[in-house]
């Protein structure tokens, strides 16, 4: 029965009714693993966190797992404290697996882990970006989305699921992230849209914007003057580069999440660079990168170092490490 619900969904029919496939599975599946990627940003706790409390709300036995646990900036949501980064979780049977927001299963740091389940439960795709691999038995992806919590907001409505206050907040995190705020290139109107109903369902915009605008303590204002003074433009190739490392975290107490937006916020600023290219060196012998542009499409370049996303907004990750030099920096 499984496998004739699989060939349907896997099939061309609509947008909609593929949710409300997804949906009628879900009737039947009790316990459900929810995943989200490592590093989470605001798109995969809000995409996870909103459905998680959903299934919660209609008496299933949801699990939430990140390789990675949420930054303390995520705390205002409800499920903050219920994300697991033990991989124990793997030695449980689950009827469903639902991955969020992560293109292939080795962005999610779980593709060891997913050929170890006991039992062989449906494998959903839930993601918005043009670089997903469609690994899933089921692949729900949209990507003219905002966010995966703009695809996961419309598996609700699509399905007639009241959205409450505490789910509203979780998927309007994802949007505000993934959009910066309504002020990057993944905004559409669409996206606002949905927004405007989360706003109506009660998402609390205050806390939004206090824990994820309004947070930039002094520590973490000086790891940005780090990046800011760094910045150096490559007139060849149109594109501003700089970096910071794991050093410059320990020195100042911060979270690695500190960098999280300067790509875009760099993007607003630089105006005569076509593109923006942030390093993050881990200290572990690899190297983090977030790209922006007006034009480019950084997910090409981005792709041919093993990462992924968006056209004008992507990411990888490399090995090496950053030392600086009389001229700049250099990736040994």
């Amino acid at each position: 029965m499984i496998g004739t619900w699989l060939l349907v969904i896997s099939s061309d029919m609509n947008f909609e009714n593929r949710l409300k496939q997804l949906h009628d599975a879900l009737k039947s599946s009790e316990r459900v693993l929810l995943i989200g990627h490592q590093k989470p940003d605001g798109d995969a706790l809000g995409s996870t966190s909103g459905f998680y409390s959903w299934l919660k709300r209609e008496g299933k036995k949801p699990t939430l797992y990140c390789k990675d646990l949420p930054a303390q900036q995520y705390k205002y949501l409800d499920a903050f404290f219920d994300y697991k980064d033990d991989i124990k979780v793997f030695d449980m049977k689950y009827d469903m697996v639902i991955m969020f927001d992560s293109g292939d299963m080795v962005y999610a740091g779980v593709d060891a882990l997913i050929p170890k389940l006991p039992n062989s439960p449906t494998l959903v795709n839930i993601d918005h970006h043009k670089t997903n691999q469609f690994y899933g038995d089921v692949n729900i992806v949209n990507v003219e989305a905002t966010s995966t919590c703009e695809v996961v907001a419309r598996f609700f409505e699509a399905n007639n699921v009241l959205i409450d206050s505490t789910m509203a907040t979780s998927l309007m995190t994802g949007i505000l992230t993934d959009t910066s705020h309504f002020s990057n290139a993944a905004t559409t109107s669409q996206g606002m849209d949905v927004a405007g109903r989360l706003i109506a369902s009660g998402a609390r915009m205050n806390e939004i914007t206090k824990y994820l605008l309004k947070n930039k303590e002094l520590p973490i204002l000086k790891i940005w003057g780090l990046a800011l003074s760094r910045l150096h433009k490559n007139e060849t190739q149109d594109i501003a580069v700089t970096f910071v490392t794991n050093e410059d975290f320990l020195k100042y107490g911060v979270s690695p999440n500190a960098v999280e937006g300067i790509s875009n916020f760099l993007q607003g600023v630089t105006g005569n660079a076509e593109s923006i290219l942030v390093l993050h060196d881990r200290g572990d012998g690899t190297i983090k990168g977030s790209m922006r542009s007006v034009t480019r499409d950084v997910s090409a370049i981005a792709k041919l170092f093993g990462g992924g996303g968006h056209k004008l907004a992507a990411g990888f990750a490399i090995k090496g490490t950053i030392k600086e030099t009389k001229e700049g920096f250099e990736i040994n």
